[in-house]
């Protein structure tokens, strides 16, 4: 396949510092976007630790928290079994959280980037004239494994919890609307396929990288996976000069 013409060579230094300064930035926004829109779901913790000593003492069982979420899902975490792995009892975890599902939103909303994947989807700009290294870009950073785990046992907390459902559906709604934007902006340019369906395609490439990247083990190399998805999407979104 003929990949775009140029190539990140034929920038000047000040060009490449300032995309990425911009890029930085406009990534900071989306955060806190989401941070925002899930702040709601989550209840006042019973104490905010203000010593260092405390902090340190949270942060601890947060970990613990997010390994045993990982390893054994939400269902089967409960609150003396994350104080257990922390290694406090369970009277100093219920001093920091009220309970595993405090827990478990406070992971989700300090640790958006990596849980929230997705999101690297709504940063895709086109406008660089590089719209294969854009794709390619948000897919590699999408099929980052870091906190794959923690996503599945967001998926779950919802699944018993349908009050949180809302919060999920805005964070889908909020990358959704961003990649029909950057689409559509193509769109005006001439750039996409002629008479592409801008909202149809954006669902179908969210949904496909929404849902690849909560995979687990595929027997398939990431950077294989990444080249394959980046073409799909290239190929049936943009023509190849």
């Amino acid at each position: 396949m003929a990949a775009d013409s140029g190539s990140a060579g034929d920038y000047g230094t000040s060009d490449m510092q300032r995309n990425a300064d911009e890029s930085i930035a406009d990534f900071a926004s989306h955060l806190r976007a989401l941070e925002e829109t899930l702040s709601p779901a989550q209840e006042a913790p019973p104490r905010i630790p203000r010593q260092a000593r405390s902090r340190e003492k949270r942060d601890e069982i947060l970990k613990a928290a997010a390994r045993l979420f990982v390893r054994d899902g939400y269902a089967q975490t409960t609150s003396d079994t994350i104080a257990a792995e922390a290694g406090v009892s369970v009277g100093t975890f219920y001093n920091y959280f009220r309970n595993k599902r405090q827990a478990l939103l406070t992971l989700v909303i300090e640790r958006l980037d990596g849980i929230f994947s997705n999101i690297r989807l709504a940063q895709m700009d086109f406008s660089d004239g590089h719209p294969r290294e854009v794709i390619r870009r948000a897919i590699g950073a999408m099929l980052e494994r870091g906190n794959s785990g923690l996503r599945r046992a967001w998926l779950e907390v919802m699944a018993q919890e349908p009050e949180l459902q809302p919060y999920q559906q805005m964070l889908r709604q909020y990358v959704l609307v961003r990649i029909e934007d950057a689409l559509r902006k193509a769109e005006a340019r001439g750039e996409t396929w002629p008479e592409l369906d801008i909202s149809a395609t954006a669902l179908a490439i969210f949904t496909l990288l929404d849902t690849i990247s909560l995979r687990t083990d595929t027997g398939i190399d990431d950077e294989r996976l990444a080249d394959a998805l980046t073409d799909m999407v290239y190929r049936s979104t943009f023509p190849q000069g």
